[in-house]
């Protein structure tokens, strides 16, 4: 809970020095009164991140001007938000890159093309990159795919996991529906800041129309140079493969400024075996 600092200590400096100095000692890491400047700013109180600039002071008697409450309070209250509008799997709601297993040289390659993908979207988001993950299944691409949609969401960016399966599902699920569009169904594919598909090649018996339907996500997003991370167990290009799936003019924007990482292990999961 938040409140400004007069609430909390109304009557006396002492007892506010006393409790700011329990908080700095009881381990929390909480931020200390001393750190605003009381001559400008009013101070307020978290019990879950200490002090923070909670108003700024009147000047010429018209009164405090008050902020919304603890900063780090409503950023993370942003992040669950955004989280839960990612739809990123409960299995890879905690997947980050400190928690990738790798024990070998292509393992840490990918990893580090991960890590160096998330940091390129931090200091150029709209470069319009893809990061294109293939490989045999188990391997951890989508635990990366998601561990980059956690950076980016860190950062506020909106993030939008889904599957080829259910991207089409939900656009065929508009055909007998007033209420949708095909229109407005491919505009929330195309608004959000990273779009991470997965499954490239799952869905069986893809038809044209559904082709057209995925050129038009990944042209405008294309277009609009917003970053995708594109998961797929097929290989890159020839029989069987991203490029024949999707069809040239689809595969074509994907590679360009792509960044490829080839995940070329034997599975996690068939590692937990017994």
């Amino acid at each position: 809970m938040t409140v400004p600092s007069e609430r909390v200590y109304p009557s006396s400096a002492s007892s506010s020095s006393l409790v700011a100095k329990e908080c700095e000692a009881d381990g929390k890491g909480l931020t200390p009164r001393e750190s605003i400047d009381e001559s400008r700013f009013e101070a307020g109180f978290c019990e879950f991140h200490g002090w923070f600039t909670a108003g700024i002071k009147s000047t010429d008697g018209t009164g405090s001007r008050w902020f919304s409450g603890c900063p780090r309070c409503l950023a993370e209250t942003k992040i669950k938000k955004l989280f839960g509008q990612s739809m990123i799997p409960k299995r890879f709601a905690d997947k980050n890159f400190e928690g990738y297993e790798a024990t070998e040289k292509g393992q840490y390659q990918a990893l580090k093309s991960c890590l160096d993908f998330a940091q390129e979207l931090k200091t150029d988001w709209f470069s319009g990159k893809t990061l294109l993950l293939i490989g045999t299944p188990g391997t951890g691409k989508t635990h990366l795919a998601c561990a980059v949609g956690h950076e980016a969401i860190k950062q506020g960016r909106t993030v939008l996991y889904t599957t080829i399966t259910r991207l089409l599902e939900d656009i065929k699920s508009s055909w007998n529906d007033k209420d949708r569009s095909v229109k407005n169904i491919i505009a929330r594919y195309v608004s959000v800041d990273l779009l991470i598909l997965d499954e490239i090649g799952a869905f069986t018996g893809i038809s044209e129309r559904e082709k057209d339907y995925l050129f038009e996500v990944i042209n405008a997003r294309y277009e609009q140079m917003k970053p995708m991370i594109a998961v797929s167990n097929l290989r890159l290009s020839g029989a069987d493969s991203i490029e024949a799936y999707l069809e040239e003019r689809s595969f074509d924007r994907l590679c360009e400024q792509a960044r490829l990482v080839v995940f070329g292990w034997e599975s996690f999961r068939r590692k937990s075996l017994c």
